[in-house]
């Protein structure tokens, strides 16, 4: 029986929004906000480089969806695993490597739940321990536990790794009201994603206390704002003319 019950929630809901959440306009219009801030921040991220005489450079994809962040940043380590907790995502994932005519061995995801012990055979082998890095994008907020999930990644990485996060930012005034946007996520229908949220939003000080309470170092936390608002729909947020938000990068490498 799953003890992450929060994840069991999230994987059930992804199982059936898979193919068509991320066919809507405004999900595209994200995507393509996520894709340039880790292209424009990608020397920033510091990814170690490999050479002929050092191990492979390994990064997994956390919640890796349909591979965005493994597309982008694919020249950037030699073994890629994606671990999300929905089959229909992984699926996704692995057919669009297929199409682009990547090799597993490259690049490749499975089920796995770093918060769940029962899920341990499918992210036990090597290829997703002392990763160079883990990135997580847009994934946090839905997590039922963000410091035990901070602290599961972090313990995957090598010494010296890199644990980048992408979420949203805390609401501000001219933003919108997080509190607000909060309580309609409590009222609305649960065939939106309003259900799977546990924290709507962090600040640069709730990242830089998860990182650091995880075993990170404080002084090499960095956390940025993306330059651009991301519009989410009334038709998902139930704010009447939908919300602008402001999703950031943040990034810590473990002690």
């Amino acid at each position: 029986m799953a003890t992450d019950s929060f994840g069991e929630i999230n994987r059930k809901f992804w199982d059936e929004q898979a193919k068509s959440l991320f066919t809507q306009e405004w999900a595209l219009t994200l995507s393509e906000q996520l894709r340039d801030c880790l292209q424009s921040n990608v020397d920033w991220i510091e990814i170690r480089k490999s050479s002929n005489n050092e191990t492979p450079v390994k990064m997994i994809d956390y919640a890796c969806g349909s591979g965005i962040v493994s597309q982008t940043l694919f020249d950037f380590a030699d073994i890629i695993r994606g671990v999300d907790i929905s089959d229909a995502m992984v699926d996704q994932y692995n057919d669009l490597a297929r199409q682009s005519g990547t090799a597993p061995e490259r690049m490749h995801a499975v089920r796995g739940n770093f918060l769940e012990p029962s899920d341990s055979d499918a992210i036990a082998g090597p290829d997703f321990h002392e990763a160079d890095a883990i990135i997580m994008s847009m994934a946090l907020h839905h997590s039922g536990d963000p410091q035990a999930m901070v602290s599961k990644m972090v313990d995957r990485l090598r010494s010296g790794g890199v644990l980048v996060i992408l979420d949203w930012m805390d609401f501000t005034p001219e933003h919108g009201s997080e509190s607000s946007h909060a309580h309609d996520h409590r009222h609305q229908d649960r065939s939106d994603a309003s259900h799977t949220i546990s924290k709507a939003s962090f600040s640069a000080g709730d990242m830089k206390q998860l990182f650091s309470d995880a075993g990170c170092d404080p002084n090499t936390v960095d956390f940025r704002p993306y330059k651009e608002t991301s519009h989410i729909p009334e038709s998902i947020t139930k704010v009447k003319g939908g919300v602008d938000r402001i999703f950031f990068i943040a990034k810590a490498r473990k002690l």
